[in-house]
């Protein structure tokens, strides 16, 4: 026997599949924002410098720190754009959700 489909099982397998790739992305920038410490100490213990400010100036001065920033940014940029893409999509099943349910109610009090 054949039963119709979930009308909003297309919405709900958008949204899964989006919450993976999400979590894929919000993975990478908090495996990058964990490292920004580590790699911060790194750069200012090998910096040259008298005191600890100019040694912090120094290591932030490197171009391996713009490049690292940069690409902690980058991450960030890319987790907060699926997070608002998963937002867009998840009012998108809200809507559908209720428009369903109120177009059932009236055809419910049609009968």
């Amino acid at each position: 026997m054949n039963f119709p489909s979930n009308p909003l099982s297309e919405l709900i397998a958008g949204l899964e599949a989006m919450n993976i790739h999400l979590g894929k992305d919000r993975a990478a920038y908090l495996a990058l924002e964990a490292e920004k410490g580590h790699h911060e100490a790194v750069l200012i213990q090998a910096a040259p410098g008298k005191s600890h400010a100019e040694k912090v100036n120094n290591a932030k001065a490197n171009p391996e720190w713009a490049v690292f920033q940069l690409k902690l940014a980058r991450a960030e940029a890319v987790y907060e754009f699926q997070k608002l893409k998963f937002s867009i999509m998840e009012k998108n099943w809200q809507s559908a959700y209720l428009e369903l349910k109120l177009d059932g109610a009236v055809i419910k009090k049609q009968e």
